[in-house]
């Protein structure tokens, strides 16, 4: 139980850490490019946040079915925080996208 909550914490605060990003990209000059490198600088760090969970996840699957002893809770806990990593991802690039194509309809 204390590991799936220490992975719910871990999921909190990597989403924490994404929040505080953006305040600090809106703390900062508001200049369009300036916005747009902030903003991508934080999406790369996420993107490598949940790089690095997934390869994790992959690391503790292939060692459990390697027959090496590996604490099954720890390779479980690991696969569902890559899973919901990826998730949270997707939903990120959908709503960016629909922001996208929301632009694109607007009338000038």
């Amino acid at each position: 139980m204390i590991n799936k909550t220490q992975g719910i914490a871990q999921a909190l605060e990597a989403m924490g850490r994404l929040d505080n990003g953006l305040e600090r990209i809106s703390s900062r000059d508001t200049s369009p490019a300036r916005m747009a490198e902030g903003i991508g600088e934080t999406l790369g760090k996420a993107i490598a946040e949940l790089d690095q969970s997934q390869k994790a996840a992959d690391a503790g699957a292939l060692k459990l079915l390697a027959g090496e002893p590996v604490d099954l809770h720890q390779v479980m806990l690991q696969m569902e925080e890559s899973f919901i990593g990826l998730n949270l991802a997707l939903q990120v690039r959908n709503r960016v996208i629909e922001a996208y194509q929301e632009i694109q309809r607007m009338q000038i």
